[in-house]
């Protein structure tokens, strides 16, 4: 028992360290940046650092349950300070908690040995290569949560109790409120298991702590206009989106994506482990159709089985975007599924050993090498080794407007802002064109600077700066340049942004900003 302990220490140490290591790519890269939705979730984990208050939610909304987010942001910068890389890293040490439970749970089915080398498969998958360390605010939560929510299902088959099913209940209410589209895939497994209970108290006892616990939370304020809103529900043409549904699958497996567009074509191997993961599905399917046709059942084949097909199901009928974001928990239920079939073709003999470790291992090794080719993502432009970071841009910009005497901006760019404002300490307070925002009182605090007469300036990108929506979009210098009698005045950061210092109301109503009469 004493060996058997020991080695599950080694291989949770072994997975922690693979954890980080693969992602030491990114983190070293000088294309290491939080967008502006992490800007916003480190804001949230800074001010709750600084004890000025405890977020519920993501600032604008009430839903995306950010608390444990932006906890483990605060422990990092109360730490490290803050940054960017401490955020990442925060979110990377609460993602890989997640991964050491759900190697915790499949040991209680396969074996500490088999359940390492499927847990390794998952953690180097493209799909949550950036995702592993995106403080996004739920996704993350969700991911971790789920995962405790497996390994508590699974030792509760040896030791039964009342009190694992209301942590149960606990853990599914985190997982609803923060990112319920992780719900649909554990629901098989959680009917399942609590018919093979067969106690209708603990039943009703986990049902009651997971309402309890969402209506508690919602009861939280938040700065939304609308306290019981949350994203729109429903897809119109669902045999017209399978097309879509296709490619946000891959999209998905390729982790190569921002929102709701794909970027450039990732790496080679990156490319590669997608269409192997692409073509699990169809396999699945084929072995679902094998396993009844021989009658060769098996409890957690199927059970997984149909917790991906009701995932993929959900995010079809439930929602009419296509973002890739939406399928991460499509990746951890495929891993978990080809691992169990693997395992089981290898115990039956269908499967030569050999053959399944050189599969692994070459599963492995372009995980490992797709980690490294992600060095290079970026979703606004490639930076080179040797070239600026985008956290000096961004400072350089900080410099600028305070040599200026200017604390208060207005971006042309709705994400920017946040940005700026994390990368500055929030030394400057930005503002987007939208006269309600995330956090109210940024948006008061520039208006109020510009109606007291204070300098405040204008900020963007450049239009050759390769930013989204510079092409089309006239919110770079292009919006700018032609409404200004001194265009001259428009100063660059590194070619990628600008600032035009000195704005008036006059301009800024020009320039698209909604400002108080």
């Amino acid at each position: 028992m004493a060996l058997a302990r020991r080695r599950i220490w080694v291989y949770l140490v072994a997975l922690a360290a693979i954890s980080l290591v693969s992602r030491l790519p990114q983190l070293l890269s000088p294309n290491l940046l939080v967008d502006g939705d992490e800007a916003t979730l480190g804001l949230m984990a800074r001010h709750l650092a600084q004890g000025k208050e405890f977020p519920i939610f993501f600032y604008g909304q009430h839903y995306g349950f950010s608390s444990v987010e932006a906890a483990a942001g605060a422990l990092g910068f109360a730490i490290f300070g803050t940054g960017a890389l401490p955020l990442k890293l925060a979110i990377l040490a609460l993602w890989t908690l997640g991964i050491l439970f759900l190697f915790l749970a499949q040991s209680r089915l396969l074996g500490a040995g088999r359940s390492f080398w499927i847990t390794s498969v998952l953690l180097l998958n493209p799909a949550w290569a950036v995702w592993s360390m995106k403080a996004r605010g739920g996704y993350v939560t969700s991911f971790t949560a789920t995962a405790a929510l497996l390994w508590l299902l699974m030792t509760d088959r040896e030791r039964p109790s009342v009190v694992r099913w209301l942590i149960a209940g606990l853990l599914t209410s985190i997982i609803y409120l923060a990112q319920p589209l992780w719900l649909p895939g554990l629901l098989p497994i959680l009917i399942v298991a609590l018919v093979l209970r067969r106690r209708l108290l603990w039943g009703a006892s986990y049902l009651s702590v997971t309402a309890a616990a969402i209506f508690l939370i919602k009861l939280a304020p938040v700065t939304s206009a609308d306290p019981w809103g949350g994203p729109p529900l429903g897809n119109a043409d669902l045999i017209g989106s399978l097309p879509g549904v296709g490619e946000q699958i891959y999209v998905n497996l390729t982790g190569s994506y921002y929102l709701w567009w794909s970027l450039d074509p990732p790496g080679p191997a990156t490319r590669i482990l997608a269409f192997v993961w692409y073509g699990v599905l169809p396999a699945a399917v084929l072995i679902q159709l094998y396993r009844l046709h021989t009658k060769q059942y098996s409890l957690w084949s199927h059970l997984l089985f149909a917790s991906v097909c009701s995932t993929l199901v959900a995010e079809w009928v439930l929602l009419g975007a296509r973002d890739g974001r939406y399928l991460l928990p499509l990746s951890a239920l495929l891993a978990l599924l080809a691992g169990i079939e693997v395992v089981d073709f290898v115990d039956r003999r269908l499967l030569g050993r050999g053959t399944a470790f050189a599969l692994t291992l070459a599963v492995l090794l372009l995980g490992g090498q797709s980690m490294n080719e992600f060095r290079s993502f970026s979703y606004l432009w490639n930076n080179p080794p040797g070239s600026l970071t985008e956290a000096v841009r961004l400072r350089r910009m900080v410099s600028y407007l305070k040599a200026r005497g200017i604390t208060h901006v207005f971006s042309m760019n709705g994400l920017l802002q946040w940005q700026l404002m994390f990368y500055s300490d929030e030394e400057v307070l930005a503002r987007g064109t939208v006269e309600i925002d995330r956090y109210p009182a940024y948006v008061s605090a520039v208006d109020a600077a510009l109606a007291n007469g204070e300098a405040v300036a204008v900020v963007g990108y450049t239009n050759d700066s390769g930013a989204p929506g510079c092409q089309t979009i006239p919110v770079c210098t292009g919006g700018i340049q032609g409404l200004v009698p001194n265009p001259d005045q428009i100063s660059t950061v590194d070619d990628k942004y600008f600032i035009y210092p000195g704005a008036n109301k006059e301009l800024l109503k020009k320039l698209g900003f909604q400002l108080p009469d």
